[in-house]
C-alpha cells in the first residue's frame, strides 16, 4: 500500500529552531523510514507524526508532489519544511486522503506477529 507520511523532528528543550516535518512517500509502511539513514547524525528524535494511505501509487505520488508545491515556500532542502506537521496533516485531510496513525500500524504489526506465531 503506498503513503505519504509526515515525520516530525522533535525539538531539544528550548530549541525554537523548528518545526521541522518531511513530507515523503512510500510504499512500505512509514515507520520503517525511520530506520532509513533519517536517524543519522541528527540528535532530536524523530516520529511518524501521521500517514495517509493511497489506493495506487500514482495518487500517492501526486499528492506527495501536491503536498511540496503547497507548502514550497517553507521547504529547506528536497523534503523538509518549516512547519508543524498538524498544518500539513490538516491540508491532506482536506483533500481527501485517508489518515492512518502510527497506532493502527503498531495494532496490525502486532496482530501478524500473533497470527505468525501461530502457524
Amino acid at each position: 500500500m503506498p503513503y505519504v507520511y509526515l515525520i516530525a523532528e522533535q525539538p531539544h528543550d528550548g530549541d525554537a529552531s523548528g518545526p521541522w516535518t518531511k513530507i515523503g512517500y512510500t510504499r512500505n509502511p512509514p515507520e520503517w523510514r525511520l530506520d532509513a539513514n533519517l536517524k543519522r547524525g541528527n540528535s532530536r528524535a524523530l516520529v511518524v507524526a501521521a500517514a495517509f494511505e493511497y489506493d495506487t501509487e500514482q495518487q500517492a505520488r501526486r499528492a506527495e508532489r501536491e503536498a511540496h508545491q503547497k507548502f514550497q515556500e517553507m521547504a529547506v532542502g528536497k523534503e523538509w519544511f518549516r512547519i508543524a506537521w498538524q498544518d500539513v496533516a490538516l491540508w491532506l485531510d482536506s483533500i481527501g486522503a485517508s489518515r492512518r496513525t502510527t497506532q493502527d500500524f503498531l495494532s496490525t504489526q502486532a496482530e501478524e506477529q500473533r497470527h505468525a506465531g501461530q502457524d
